[in-house]
């Protein structure tokens, strides 16, 4: 009898704390739980490519700042051309994009949206016109310009500001990416005794250093580009270069066109053509290309059975030229 009123207050002590569960169970209101306070947003990344329909293109970078933090690093997303999306945090964002399908060029001052600028390492003439000579010439009056390497094409732009709201509806960002750089097409005619060179190459001066993203403004700094030569007939001469653009400090900016070439005989010329009416009143084209021509090129005929020009063979004969002639 003891055992079974033990019993009965061990189940009346059961019951009692289950109905105490179960009213503090009716009187409580439940929420999910959330752990995370920093709800983001989406940005839906295209491009439109109307502004540079001939680009080449494969593969876009796409730097995120955040305005309302400068002190924050730009966050970074890679994307194939058709685009992709990005996640953010709330606040006002601008972003800037650069194609990365490139090897020549580098980046700098990616701290802020004002500042990312293309440029490419030190290079010499040697390098950009693929002549294997050493102690080639910078053109005279250009000797103290630092030789770069030419850029690869590069094209980019920068967002207008837009604001992302924490878990909202996302945002359609759209990029409108323009020519960063420019090819600059040279076409030399009226070229005698051709045949006879072994190697030709040649540099152009005063050209920009870098180009900043973002604005589309080139760097202060002027600098040289080497690049080779192609004989595309018996008597004339053609080349193609890309240059960050001309004239960065002064519309007046100096641009000096050097060829060098090294005859049979071995002997070593080079040749300077003031060509900067031509490039100022060169306009460029929707592929970004810019046409000049130069007449004239009197490469000498090498020494044959003692005839000719007996230059002297270790150094490099400079020959100044006028446009026109």
């Amino acid at each position: 009898m003891k055992h079974s009123s033990q019993s009965l207050r061990q189940l009346l002590a059961r019951a009692t704390l289950m109905l105490l569960t179960m009213t503090l169970l009716t009187g409580c209101e439940y929420k999910d739980l959330c752990y995370d306070h920093n709800h983001s947003d989406k940005v839906y990344v295209t491009f439109d490519w109307r502004k540079a329909p001939h680009h080449t293109a494969t593969s876009m970078t796409v730097l995120f700042y955040n305005i309302d933090n400068p002190s924050q690093q730009p966050i970074r997303y890679d994307y194939p051309l058709s685009g992709g999306t990005a996640t953010l945090q709330p606040g006002r964002w601008r972003a800037v994009t650069y194609n990365n399908n490139t090897e020549a060029i580098r980046h700098r001052g990616q701290q802020w949206w004002t500042t990312p600028e293309a440029y490419t390492r030190q290079s010499s003439i040697e390098e950009g016109s693929q002549l294997t000579r050493g102690a080639m010439p910078q053109a005279t009056g250009a000797e103290q310009e630092q030789v770069i390497l030419e850029p690869d094409p590069i094209w980019g732009c920068v967002s207008e500001e837009f604001t992302l709201v924490a878990d909202g509806d996302g945002y359609n960002l759209v990029f409108y990416p323009e020519y960063r750089y420019t090819t600059l097409k040279v076409k030399i005619t009226d070229v005698p005794n051709l045949k006879y060179t072994n190697g030709v190459g040649g540099s152009i001066s005063g050209v920009a250093a870098s180009r900043f993203i973002s604005t589309g403004e080139m760097g202060q700094q002027t600098v040289t580009e080497a690049f080779p030569v192609r004989k595309t007939d018996e008597e004339t001469l053609e080349m193609s270069v890309n240059i960050f653009g001309h004239c960065p400090e002064s519309p007046w900016n100096t641009h000096l066109l050097t060829i060098y070439a090294i005859l049979a005989d071995g002997s070593k010329w080079y040749y300077t053509i003031d060509v900067t009416d031509k490039i100022h009143q060169a306009v460029e084209q929707d592929d970004g290309t810019m046409e000049i021509e130069v007449s004239g090129l009197p490469i000498p005929k090498p020494i044959v059975n003692g005839s000719g020009f007996h230059p002297t063979i270790d150094t490099w004969q400079g020959v100044e030229i006028e446009v026109g002639m």
